[in-house]
C-alpha cells in the first residue's frame, strides 16, 4: 500500500508539469451482492492522469475481504477526425490476490479504442493466469492459462464527456462490458451499467455506479446475475 501511494505521489508530480490535462485522485467504496458470495464490500484508491492528445494512466488499489486488486493502465492517444474524437491504445495490467482461496490471478490487456464526445469503444485482447498461492515451481502444476481472450466495451453519456462544452454539473450515462477496472470476465459474460457524477465545484465531483454482473467466483458460478453499487469523490489537479 505504501508502494502504491510513492508510486501515484511521483506519477502525479511529473504530470503535474505538462500544461495540458489534468490529474484526478479518486475514492469510492463499493457494495457488491451475489447468490454465491454475498455481500461484499470494497474500497478503491485511484490515481488518474488524462491529456488533451488522448494520452493517460491509471494507477489504482482495490481493497476487500481477504481480496486486494492492482491496475495499472496507460493510453496512448491517436489523432481523430476533428477536435473532438480520438483513438488510442489501451495497455492495462492486473493482479488479484484471494487470500481466503490461495490464489492468486494476473491479466494483461491491450486494446484498440475510439472516443468521442458521447461515446467510448474498445476492442482487444487479454491473457488470464491462474495460480496457487504461493507459485509451485513442479513444471507448472496449480497453474490455469487462458490465452486471447476478447474483450470489449461500449459505454455512452447523456451530455458530452468534455468540460469545456458540457456546461451542466452533472452526466449520466450507461455501457456494457465484459470487464471492469478490477476485473477481467470471458467474453459471455457482461457487466450492464449505469454511472453518473455530479460537480461540486471546479476541482471537486461526486461520483457514482451501479449495474448487473456475473455471479460467483472465477467465473464458478449458475450464471444468476449478482449487483453492485459504489460512491465515492474526485479531486482534480489541472
Amino acid at each position: 500500500m505504501r508502494r502504491l501511494l510513492l508510486l501515484v505521489l511521483l506519477s502525479s508530480i511529473a504530470i503535474g508539469t505538462y500544461a495540458q490535462g489534468f490529474a484526478r485522485y479518486r475514492f469510492n467504496v463499493e457494495g457488491d451482492y451475489n447468490r454465491t458470495q454475498g455481500f461484499t464490500p470494497n474500497a478503491v484508491l485511484a490515481f488518474d492522469a488524462r491529456f488533451d492528445n488522448g494520452n493517460g494512466l491509471n494507477l489504482g488499489y482495490q481493497a476487500g475481504p481477504s481480496r486486494h486488486s492492482f491496475n495499472l493502465a496507460y493510453q496512448i492517444g491517436i489523432d481523430g477526425f476533428t477536435d473532438w474524437d480520438y483513438a488510442y491504445i489501451e495497455n492495462r495490467y492486473l493482479y488479484r490476490l484471494f487470500s481466503s482461496y490461495g490464489l492468486q490471478e494476473f491479466n494483461a490487456m491491450l486494446t484498440l479504442g475510439y472516443r468521442n464526445l458521447h461515446w467510448n469503444f474498445q476492442l482487444g485482447l487479454c491473457n488470464r493466469y491462474i495460480a496457487e498461492i504461493p507459485l509451485r515451481k513442479n513444471g507448472g502444476e496449480g497453474v490455469i492459462f487462458e490465452p486471447m481472450n476478447v474483450v470489449f466495451k461500449i459505454e455512452g453519456t447523456l451530455f458530452a464527456d468534455n468540460p469545456t462544452i458540457n456546461k451542466h454539473h452533472w452526466n449520466i450515462g450507461g455501457g456494457i462490458s465484459n470487464y471492469r477496472e478490477f476485473i477481467i470476465e470471458r467474453v459471455t459474460l457482461f457487466y450492464y451499467t449505469i454511472h453518473g457524477y455530479y460537480d461540486i465545484n471546479e476541482q471537486w465531483r461526486i461520483i457514482g455506479e451501479a449495474g448487473l454482473h456475473p455471479a460467483g467466483v472465477l467465473n464458478l458460478s449458475s450464471q444468476y446475475n449478482g449487483f453492485f453499487i459504489n460512491l465515492g469523490f474526485t479531486y482534480d489537479n489541472f
